[in-house]
């Protein structure tokens, strides 16, 4: 009778699962025709660093020296070049659209450890996944399939899994998560302050592993060619609909304080949120900070903040409820197809930044999730005493007593 009685909670379990598949699938073939716009970045960015020490100028360890505008990671461009030589940019676009799936799953994973009280009334999760995940979804495809820029997937799926191990208490796979999204993508330095959130006595593991990681990838880069550090100057067109052009900043390129400004807000952000009590809010605010200073306006951005009100909406709120990835999606995808006017974007996009990093700081601490990572995660995942991440990152005697705490 148990197993009888069971049976319709199982079978209604994945309906959402079977939306959200069905949805990525035609969002994938719909932006296939006329996708990969930039792949052509990763394709000969990867033939640069990999073969190309005899180019002109040279490819290799003077890469980022010599080719400023390619923007993007050594990790990015060795999955790049592993799925070109897997089958191109289709491998990659297929592969990048079920990354997006994956971190979906992740994230409702992630947020029933945080909340095992949602298992017992799962239609709030699932409601909020289905919605926010279909527009989060549509972005998705415009980011992996038609633009195909795998240094932004990789820094945000990296992004989902240090919020799951910062939950789980793995300062290690932590430590090593930040660290790779930063090797995939230089802007990811806005993540970093998620080491805060972990206990005080485990942060300088999160911060070994990480910083032993990005000087693994990048400092080769640097020792072979200073020059190197001249591509952080790398200017793009300030764009008419900017939230950089809508708080006054009117020069036609990116102006030269605009890069370090945007890494230190994020930070400084993330840092506030921590301070709160609502770290989760770590990528949502630091890729706010992006979306505020950038003067680009590219769909593939909104992806990102997207996530941001995701993990929010999700691990952050006592009931999940999808307003804010609604809202976003609304000001930063569906806006630009309606208008043509700039300054409305531009405001739009500033106003919802403003709004959200608010909402998430000054709103009354009752609506959120109060408790620690690590009193949540660690019993509800189960983390054996003698786990070979948690021994190696902090001694098999710490990782014991967080154990016996959360259980």
């Amino acid at each position: 009778m148990a197993d009888q009685s069971s049976r319709p909670a199982r079978s209604g379990a994945t309906w959402h699962w079977w939306f959200l598949g069905l949805w990525a699938t035609v969002w994938f073939l719909a932006d296939l025709h006329g996708g990969g716009y930039s792949w052509h970045y990763f394709a000969n960015g990867s033939t640069l660093l990999f073969s190309g020490s005899g180019a002109s100028p040279a490819g290799g360890l003077h890469l980022y020296a010599n080719y400023p505008n390619l923007q993007i990671g050594p990790l990015a461009f060795l999955c790049a070049w592993v799925l070109g030589n897997l089958g191109g940019v289709v491998a990659a676009q297929l592969t990048m659209m079920s990354v997006g799936l994956l971190v979906l799953r992740l994230i409702e994973q992630t947020a029933l450890a945080r909340q095992p009280d949602l298992r017992s009334r799962p239609q709030a999760l699932r409601m909020t996944l289905a919605a926010a995940g279909a527009v989060f979804l549509i972005v998705w495809a415009s980011l992996a399939v038609h633009y195909s820029h795998l240094d932004d997937v990789l820094a945000l799926l990296f992004a989902a899994l240090a919020i799951r191990a910062v939950l789980a208490d793995v300062p290690a796979l932590a430590g090593l998560s930040l660290g790779l999204a930063v090797d995939a993508k230089p802007w990811a330095l806005v993540f970093l302050p998620l080491a805060l959130a972990v206990a005080r006595d485990r942060r300088r593991h999160v911060a070994f592993y990480a910083v032993a990681v990005v000087l693994l990838a990048w400092l080769p880069f640097v020792v072979a060619d200073p020059a190197t550090l001249g591509a952080t100057q790398y200017h793009i067109v300030n764009e008419p609909s900017s939230a950089l052009r809508a708080l006054g900043v009117s020069t036609a390129g990116t102006p030269s304080w605009d890069r370090p400004a945007q890494l230190v807000l994020g930070c400084v952000l993330g840092a506030a949120a921590i301070l709160r009590g609502r770290w989760v809010a770590v990528p949502l605010l630091g890729i706010g900070a992006r979306l505020l200073l950038d003067p680009g306006v590219y769909d593939y951005y909104s992806a990102g903040f997207l996530l941001g009100t995701l993990l929010w909406e999700t691990l952050g709120l006592r009931r999940p409820v999808p307003v804010w990835s609604l809202v976003s999606f609304g000001a930063l995808y569906l806006a630009p197809r309606l208008t043509n006017d700039a300054q409305v974007l531009g405001d739009l996009r500033l106003w919802l930044v403003l709004g959200v990093t608010l909402s998430v700081l000054l709103a009354p601490r009752d609506w959120y999730v109060a408790s620690k990572p690590n009193k949540v995660a660690a019993g509800a995942l189960r983390l054996p005493p003698r786990d070979p991440w948690v021994a190696h990152s902090v001694g098999a005697e710490a990782g014991r007593r967080s154990v016996h705490h959360s259980a």
